[in-house]
């Protein structure tokens, strides 16, 4: 008798990742979170009692909004020669200590969720949070840190952002400069690791990536005029036509 072959694979082993936006609103710079040992993200309903004298005492709720938060386990890491916090670990301690001495809106930044592996899990999500706790261990052993990202207002569902590795560019800072050129332009958007050419327009430009989200360019010389920014990758070039990638020479 034939065995029957293996039709479907289940979510036990699926991993998710998190992208921290450490930029200054608007503009956007999401690194990815190094060293997740364990990550959920958690969305509960608010309720209050609304039951009616005909329900004969029975129980009954109505919902009045959700809340949602981001709990995880972050192994605490640093460079090879320990002389370094990871940058992104170190911006999350940074925005936790915010809140001894200013409100918790003031210590917002912008998080994203998603499947690691690109497919739509129906859980890849972007929001806004603050971090909530944050909790080092208390013995001996490896430095696994024990984090709470809050959710702030809206929990908005995202098209995953490895299910196309083409570059996308959101936004320039500063997007004006001289027609001479020689400024510098901080580049920012996604999918930037390992860019082969940065373009002003059709005038290529000499850059360097700082990481998958940002990439520093010199402008190039061009005449006075609106140009568009272009990132290109082994992916393919980041689509032109709107405003987030323009760039205005005078």
């Amino acid at each position: 008798m034939a065995t029957t072959p293996t039709t479907r694979v289940t979510d036990l082993a699926r991993e998710y990742r998190i992208d921290i936006d450490t930029a200054t609103f608007p503009a956007v710079a999401y690194n990815q979170l190094m060293g997740i040992e364990d990550a959920k993200l958690i969305e509960e309903l608010r309720t209050e009692e609304d039951e009616n004298y005909e329900d004969d005492g029975a129980g009954r709720e109505t919902n009045t909004g959700y809340k949602w938060r981001i709990e995880g386990k972050l192994a605490y890491s640093t460079n090879l020669a320990g002389t370094l916090l990871d940058p992104i670990h170190a911006f999350l301690r940074t925005q936790f200590k915010k809140h001894r001495t200013m409100r918790v809106e003031q210590a917002e930044f912008g998080v994203r969720f998603y499947h690691r592996s690109g497919i739509d899990s129906g859980h890849d999500s972007e929001g806004r949070v603050f971090v909530k706790t944050w909790t080092p261990p208390g013995g001996k052993g490896r430095n696994v840190v024990d984090v709470v990202l809050q959710g702030q207002g809206a929990l908005a569902d995202i098209v995953n952002p490895l299910a196309n590795l083409d570059p996308v560019v959101t936004g320039l800072d500063p997007a004006t400069g001289a027609a001479a050129g020689g400024n510098l332009v901080n580049i920012y958007g996604q999918h930037f690791t390992d860019a082969t050419d940065v373009d002003f327009g059709v005038a290529a430009a000499v850059f360097e990536v700082v990481n998958d989200g940002h990439i520093v360019a010199v402008a190039p010389a061009v005449a006075a005029s609106t140009v568009n920014v272009s990132v290109t990758t082994a992916e393919g070039t980041s689509a032109t036509g709107g405003t987030a990638d323009n760039y205005v020479y005078v």
